[in-house]
């Protein structure tokens, strides 16, 4: 991911704060995070295309979803969604076990905000765009969706201008 790269670059151009680049527990999101995004590829693809992509992207992502997956995008997610949830809910809970790890705050290092958090709140805020009904049963499959609630609200200094 580009993302990595990018953040490398601010970490060693801005170190203070640091935002724990080199951390273990970056390693251990990012091994379930994978996963689980992989599983819910029906479920998110089809729904940037119903809920977020714009009119005039529309096309354009349609007929380039269609190469990606060889078939006409609404037709993958009704055919390859069913049981996507319930194929990612063991990567869920995964990392639901790593934010109840450490019990000194509601990140994924305690109290300390990481580099990592910001990975995994992407990922939760990305789900809210594409609907309640998904986000709320993201939160179902994890096993504990208080965590990742009060995970999102520790965010909120960071993530109050997202819109």
């Amino acid at each position: 991911m580009d993302s990595y790269k990018i953040a490398d670059v601010i970490e060693e151009k801005y170190p203070e704060p640091s935002v724990h680049l080199k951390n273990p527990m970056q390693d251990r999101l990012r091994a379930s995070m994978i996963k689980f995004m992989t599983e819910m590829v029906p479920i998110y693809v089809p729904g940037v295309a119903k809920n977020i992509i714009g009119e005039k992207s529309i096309d354009f992502f349609l007929a380039t979803r269609l190469q990606d997956v060889g078939m006409p995008l609404y037709e993958y997610g009704e055919k390859h969604s069913p049981g996507a949830f319930d194929r990612a809910e063991p990567f869920a809970r995964e990392i639901t076990a790593l934010l109840e790890e450490n019990k000194s705050g509601p990140f994924l290092l305690g109290d300390v905000v990481s580099y990592a958090d910001f990975i995994w709140a992407g990922i939760l805020l990305f789900f809210q765009c594409l609907g309640e009904e998904e986000y709320k049963e993201v939160l179902r499959i994890t096993g504990n969706g208080e965590v990742h609630t009060k995970f999102l609200n520790g965010l909120r200094p960071w993530t109050e201008k997202n819109t």
